[in-house]
């Protein structure tokens, strides 16, 4: 027994000693881990003769110039160099800083709102670097304005990537943070000294020509990304009966580009991070200075005007600033790719990489838009006019197809209690009565799903219509001045619409999907929430765009399982997308734009199917006929079963040719005409786009078709095709 403890005793020992000297080896390997880690974040820097820092990965060099966070880059692989800083020596003290610092910071004083622009050598931070095996941290204090901020850069296998964390910005008392730039002055150019364009992405995209324009531009292009801000930035006003402003066409994707096509390389600068309040700047050669260059400005703090009185106010900046992480990653290529087609198939990889890009089922189809209802006033009352009516959908699609027209994309807007207009708001989903019942829609629905046909239902959560009671403190979106925001709209019934704020939008979803989960309505159409975002007051607190759109990506991921079509989404949406209606066939027309492209076409095609905008408003029918067959965009009509006449006294007077008795020809020619190409490119990427003219385009499938699509007004030949003035044809 006394054995049999003393064995115990000892085993009991043993084991403590192992595990204590184990344990004592874990530590060791523990802080040996711990000290390499630590020494590949504190890496001694390898200079060249100059004393710059260079870092090297297979692809590509880094090298640092220290003093101003310069940076040039090289391509391994072509020997092409990219530079982001400028010497030049014509412009004012300002700019010759801007352009030779790596990083520049607007500050407002508390005395005014007009932002004061500081660089590396007028702002002389102290500047502290720590270096990794990919890259360096630069952490800057500027102590004249109180300020401090850390530039982490780090050198990809596609290029490079800059940012900002919030964690790493803090700022004093007199001087506020009101807007950073990283690297803009990345790959600029002189004059004419490069061939080559910029790459902006508005509407379906847009060029800028890098030769010399001698001087004749004065303004820069600047345009913030996903739109205005309705929260801050004032609504152009339209006066009733008087022709509307013309609303400019929207960034619905932060990116930006540069090629330089003599020499086959270019990059696509991928906004990662503070996209939300960020603007895309694009300098042509003679806007301030001689170079062509392009960025993205973060901007933490906007100017507004604070209401001092019923009609007027004063302009102030934000107090609270934007704080978030800001990031751009520079995406470099180089040979074949080096085009605006390899920007935007290097787009498409990111967002496919990043799952915010599926395949999803394409099929051509000509959308038709049905109008159900709008409102007129009669005296002090409200009169909902019908305009086409749940049998009058079934009667013109039983038509279509017996006319042998059977790939349809019927979609009903205008279809609820009251109208187009005036049901805004309403928290109610029921169908107008003149309009048909609920038994009668869903029976539709049935009958056309039985021939594989899927009728959309159009549902606007986020506008509300002026003539409603709210609660205005929590419900409805006032700008960061407390004022409530106003769409104006240019007609007579109904002025302006509000906006619901996103919590507000979010329980209507809820509520109208309560209404009808489980029902024949399987396809359901997005308006207005999909593209608008704003910053806005509410309950005491301000709510950035930010949190905006994190509210819309949960609002529209409450449609899951149901088949979502989103009207011209940011780009934050398209995951949960199904079919995306109205891309745009055009750009805003500046005068420093040389080209209208495809590049949300070349990203979307073979991905998610795309539809144009209705054909009824267009004012050249032929060119847009062509844009559709040029960008593979499937054609849509708005469609009434009675004559847009009777809409003259309703919101929707813009309405002049709709009637299905008028339209009817030209549906049909544009389904077999339009049908018999792009059905040969259903779900087919595109392989290239390219201007082999100034007036003839050739889009090239990867299925191998050719279409030419030739806007001039003489034939064009190429080997034995010929390809008729404004017309295209198939290869």
């Amino acid at each position: 027994m006394v054995n049999k403890k003393r064995f115990v005793l000892v085993f009991l020992l043993v084991f403590m000693a192992f595990s204590i000297v184990a344990s004592a080896s874990s530590d060791k390997k523990d802080g040996n881990t711990a000290v390499k880690e630590e020494k590949a974040k504190n890496v001694e820097p390898i200079r060249n003769q100059q004393g710059n820092v260079l870092i090297e990965n297979e692809n590509y060099q880094m090298q640092l110039e220290e003093s101003t966070l310069g940076l040039i880059i090289k391509d391994l692989n072509t020997g092409f160099q990219y530079e982001t800083t400028k010497t030049d020596e014509i412009s004012n003290a300002s700019w010759q800083g801007f352009m030779k610092s790596g990083v520049s910071v607007e500050f407002y004083s508390q005395k005014s709102t007009m932002p004061e622009r500081v660089d590396l050598l007028k702002g002389t931070p102290k500047v502290t670097y720590l270096y990794y095996n990919d890259g360096f941290d630069a952490e800057l204090f500027y102590e004249t304005y109180d300020f401090h901020m850390t530039l982490e850069v780090r050198l990809t296998g596609e290029g490079m990537t800059a940012g900002v964390k919030k964690d790493s910005i803090s700022e004093g008392e007199t001087y506020k943070l009101g807007a950073i730039y990283l690297y803009p002055m990345l790959g600029a150019t002189k004059l004419g000294e490069e061939e080559g364009y910029m790459l902006v992405p508005e509407g379906a995209g847009a060029l800028i020509d890098l030769s010399d324009n001698h001087g004749k531009f004065k303004t820069p292009y600047t345009k913030k990304i996903f739109g205005e801000n309705v929260g801050i930035d004032k609504s152009e006003i339209s006066e009733v009966f008087k022709p509307a402003v013309t609303e400019p066409e929207a960034i619905t994707v932060p990116v930006f580009g540069m090629i330089y096509s003599k020499k086959q390389q270019g990059f696509l600068g991928i906004v990662e991070e503070g996209q939300y309040n960020a603007e895309i700047l694009a300098y042509p050669n003679g806007v301030t200075t001689e170079f062509n260059w392009i960025t993205t400005k973060f901007h933490y703090r906007e100017v507004y005007t604070m209401q001092t009185a019923a009609s007027s106010g004063v302009p102030t900046y934000e107090k609270t600033p934007y704080m978030r992480d800001i990031k751009i990653n520079y995406q470099f290529v180089s040979g074949d790719k080096a085009d605006y087609t390899g920007l935007a198939k290097t787009y498409q990889s990111y967002l496919v990489d990043q799952g915010l890009l599926t395949a999803k089922g394409d099929k051509f189809q000509v959308k038709l838009d049905f109008f159900g209802a709008d409102t007129k006033k009669w005296f002090i009352f409200h009169v909902v006019v019908p305009m086409t009516t749940v049998k009058q959908v079934d009667e013109i699609t039983s038509d279509l197809i017996r006319n042998e027209i059977t790939d349809i994309l019927p979609v009903y807007t205008g279809w609820q209690a009251k109208g187009n207009s005036l049901a805004l708001g309403s928290g109610k989903f029921k169908i107008e009565r003149k309009l048909g019942d609920q038994k009668k829609l869903f029976h539709l629905i049935e009958k056309l799903q039985q021939k594989d046909i899927e009728l959309v239902l159009n549902q606007d959560f986020l506008k509300a219509n002026p003539s409603r009671f709210y609660n205005t403190s929590k419900d409805i979106v006032k700008g960061i001045n407390q004022v409530i925001v106003e769409e104006p709209t240019n007609a007579s019934v109904f002025d302006a619409m509000h906006y619901f704020t996103p919590s507000k939008s979010y329980d209507l979803v809820s509520r109208f999907k309560k209404r009808y989960d489980g029902t024949a309505v399987t396809n359901v159409g997005l308006l207005s929430i999909t593209n608008e975002l704003f910053s806005y007051y509410s309950g005491g607190d301000i709510y950035t765009r930010g949190d905006t759109a994190q509210r819309t990506i949960d609002i529209v991921n409450q449609f899951d399982g149901i088949n979502l079509s989103l009207e011209y989404p940011n780009v934050y949406l398209w995951d949960a997308a199904d079919q995306y209606f109205d891309m745009p066939m055009s750009t805003s027309n500046y005068s420093y734009l040389s080209k209208e492209i495809p590049f949300l076409p070349i990203v979307l095609k073979g991905y998610l199917p795309y539809w144009a905008k209705d054909y009824n408003f267009e004012a050249n029918e032929k060119e847009f006929y062509l844009k559709m067959i040029e960008y593979g965009a499937y054609p849509s009509f708005l469609v009434t079963g009675e004559s847009p006449n009777q809409l003259r006294n309703t919101n929707s007077s813009y309405i002049y040719t709709s009637e299905y008795a008028v339209l009817k020809g030209t549906i049909e020619q544009y389904y077999k005409e339009m049908g018999d190409v792009l059905r040969l490119v259903e779900g087919v990427p595109i392989k290239s786009h390219q201007y082999i003219e100034s007036d003839v385009v050739l889009v090239l499938y990867d299925n191998g078709v050719q279409i030419y699509i030739n806007y001039s007004d003489e034939d064009y030949k190429v080997g034995d095709l010929t390809v008729s003035a404004m017309s295209f044809s198939v290869k």
